[in-house]
């Protein structure tokens, strides 16, 4: 059984427009890898580990966070998975994870990711997740911590972090302060993709990362994990990120970074962002998408495979009022690109082998989101787009239930 939902909005999932829909799959075998390896964790076999790709509601790692609680208080805690060891946005969060910057934004790691309109890095090194930090001067001190011994989240024995070597490369002091050490991490070298390892008492730890000042030093992000069997769930969310962004990340290092993480489940939940988008022709998103899985395909032909659809977004409007809001007073009317989106994707998962949910249908459908802005306790923002801590948990909830389904069989 699932793990009784937590929050006071979360009791009110049964209440909440939207159900957890079934995940589509014609062929019947889309989550069966995936489901094999919960089978083999269960029994103490081995880790399974999911990569979940997506934009702002994966970034947020609210609804993830639900998600990894559910499957690790039932088959184990096998440790936080990946996260960017220094902040790339302000908001930057990760459930159960602490993470400190400098007050002066000076000082902060600079960011970089993948814009679709506009430049980008012509190497396309951007990792695993599609974004990476630099900083050179030891002002730019970042720390981080697991969350409170006893509670999920909080232990760790394996420390990663994933940087780029590179000519004119400089140092990195890694402090570890729950083992009262610390070690230099030296990233200059030919150019290519280096990898710190370092091993851990399971305990909670802290750490702080201080570049030495004498060069560049670029991350692309790090790994905290146990040494226990259990679930690890790799949240690689980037707020305003479409799926066609993977397509400009240089692949021979994203695809080592993904076979080195050796996932049971590869999750893209994106839509949102290209719902939105009134330019792109419906063609064109087809294809790219569909190169996308084919580069899933390519480097991790063993993982399940699952998109995620968008949620309700309808566009504000003054006119053809088709449903009012009396708490805002602001009218809509349907996104109907949103159901083009939809179908896209439901096409391309079944080509590749994978499954698909509907997000939409999990939150109500048609103009569902203004229903969750008007609970009680509130469940989405005023945006129409984005949801509440609370909100995210029913959906975080939702979403397990229907990646179970199927896993006694």
């Amino acid at each position: 059984m699932l793990a009784a939902l937590t929050t006071a909005a979360a009791l009110l999932a049964a209440d909440a427009p939207g159900v957890s829909p079934e995940i589509a799959d014609p062929s019947g075998r889309a989550l069966y890898g995936f489901h094999e390896s919960l089978r083999r964790t269960a029994a103490k076999m081995q880790k399974t580990r999911i990569l979940f790709f997506g934009a702002s509601h994966t970034a947020a790692d609210l609804l993830t966070g639900r998600l990894r609680d559910l499957l690790q208080q039932r088959f184990g805690d096998g440790g936080h998975g990946f996260f960017m060891p220094a902040k790339p946005w302000r908001s930057y969060r990760k459930h159960h994870l602490v993470l400190e910057a400098p007050r002066r934004a000076r000082d902060h790691w600079a960011w970089e990711f993948v814009r679709l309109r506009g430049e980008n890095r012509r190497d396309g090194l951007y990792g695993l997740a599609g974004m990476a930090v630099t900083a050179s001067e030891k002002s730019q001190w970042s720390k981080f911590r697991t969350a409170t011994e006893g509670t999920l989240g909080s232990r760790a024995s394996r420390l990663e972090l994933w940087y780029h070597r590179q000519p004119t490369g400089g140092d990195l002091w890694v402090h570890l302060k729950s083992e009262k050490r610390k070690q230099l991490l030296k990233t200059r070298g030919p150019s290519g993709l280096g990898i710190f390892e370092t091993e851990l008492r399971d305990v909670a730890q802290r750490f702080e990362i201080v570049p030495k000042g004498n060069g560049p030093v670029r991350l692309y992000g790090g790994v905290l994990e146990r040494d226990a069997q259990g679930v690890v769930l790799d949240n690689l969310g980037v707020n305003g990120s479409k799926a066609a962004a993977m397509l400009r990340w240089d692949e021979a290092t994203w695809g080592r970074l993904a076979q080195r993480r050796d996932p049971a489940l590869v999750v893209l939940a994106y839509g949102t962002n290209e719902a939105a988008d009134e330019v792109q022709p419906l063609g064109e998103y087809e294809m790219e998408l569909r190169q996308v899985l084919d580069r899933i395909r390519r480097n991790l032909p063993r993982a399940s495979c699952l998109l995620v659809g968008p949620t309700d977004h309808p566009v504000s409007q003054d006119e053809k009022v088709v449903r009012r809001d009396p708490g805002a007073s602001k009218r809509f009317r349907a996104r109907k690109r949103t159901y083009a989106v939809i179908d896209v994707q439901r096409r391309a998962a079944f080509s590749f082998g994978c499954g698909f949910y509907d997000h939409s249908a999990a939150t109500g459908g048609t103009f569902s989101i203004v229903s969750w802005v008007d609970a009680e306790p509130q469940l989405a923002w005023h945006d129409y787009v984005h949801f509440t801590p609370e909100g995210y948990a029913v959906l975080g909830d939702r979403l397990a239930q229907a990646l179970l389904r199927g896993y006694g069989k």
